[in-house]
């Protein structure tokens, strides 16, 4: 059943995603974190220009160089990194908010530990921004999900940053925030123009503007495209690290909502009889219950000659 069908099922799915999208994804001024040139267009590029939209400073850092498809001779190497850099300055531009910051890293050379955290932790403390995005550490790149754990502890450990948003690129995420972006839907996709040497290779423009526009699916019609984020505070990071890793089955779970009928109370249903017609009566009651973890008991008060009754109560 598709989730726009029905009420009740749309209340009980809205646990899992939204239902509904913002215009605006929270005030104050944003730290854009990338893994390669073109990720902060390709997960974020809707929320960049939302907060310049309001006048609130954005700065992006580009961790590596991407330079790992132009290896080769150490020129050639050097040459299409530069042209990944410069492709992202033509897309800031496009996007509105100035240059980005390259760290120069090896492609496929980021790596969790302690200095990446410390660099990012003085990185947030430079730039004041209450609000990080980074990778979602669902990613399947190694580069998106180590920058993702990264800024996690960082954010974690901050005093300034109070927000970590958490963007899909090349593994959606399980979104708890979707981003109306239909106004700059246009304007994202000149952006995305941009990277050449990368569209070259894939048509990675055409997948994010599918993926923004899947994530539409739940949001009413005029909403055409939508960015998703997995938004978590600094005092949830603190209060349970590890949550971002949770499972799909323990989140659901912790929503409340029914994953195995055997993890609810089990209800154990008494029920006297002295083999009267009633008895059915009572039973096939039971058998409609829509409670899934149900037991029945039935008290023999004859002592001697009641009817079978048999081993089951409809699937009870």
């Amino acid at each position: 059943m598709r989730p726009s069908c029905n009420q009740p099922y749309r209340s009980m799915e809205n646990l899992l995603i939204p239902y509904q999208a913002v215009r605006h994804p929270g005030s104050g001024a944003a730290l854009v974190l990338a893994p390669h040139p073109d990720d902060e267009v390709f997960g974020c590029g809707g929320a960049i220009m939302r907060h310049l939209d309001a006048g609130e400073a954005v700065q992006v850092i580009i961790v590596t160089g991407g330079g790992f498809s132009g290896e080769g001779k150490a020129g050639d190497q050097a040459a299409y990194v530069h042209t990944r850099q410069e492709e992202s300055r033509q897309a800031a531009h496009v996007l509105g908010y100035g240059e980005p910051v390259f760290w120069g890293l090896a492609d496929r050379g980021i790596e969790y530990g302690e200095k990446l955290v410390r660099q990012i932790l003085a990185a947030i403390d430079a730039s004041g921004a209450p609000r990080v995005y980074a990778p979602s550490v669902l990613e399947m790149h190694p580069d998106h999900r180590a920058l993702g754990m990264a800024a996690a502890e960082a954010v974690r450990r901050s005093d300034v940053a109070h927000q970590l948003m958490m963007y899909e690129v090349g593994a959606p995420l399980r979104p708890n925030l979707l981003l109306d972006i239909t106004d700059l839907m246009e304007r994202k996709q000149a952006a995305m123009a941009c990277f050449v040497s990368q569209l070259a290779v894939q048509e990675y423009d055409q997948h994010i503007t599918a993926l923004n526009r899947y994530r539409a699916y739940t949001l009413p019609m005029h909403i055409k495209y939508a960015e998703a984020y997995w938004q978590v505070d600094a005092g949830a990071l603190r209060a349970n690290p590890l949550g971002l890793y949770d499972s799909e089955f323990r989140r659901q779970r912790q929503q409340g909502l029914t994953t195995d009928a055997g993890t609810l109370p089990l209800v154990s249903i008494i029920i006297r009889s002295m083999g009267r017609q009633t008895l059915t009566e009572a039973l096939d009651s039971v058998a409609l219950q829509t409670w899934p973890n149900i037991e029945v008991v039935v008290v023999d008060a004859l002592g001697e000659g009641h009817p079978a009754i048999g081993e089951w109560c409809g699937r009870f």
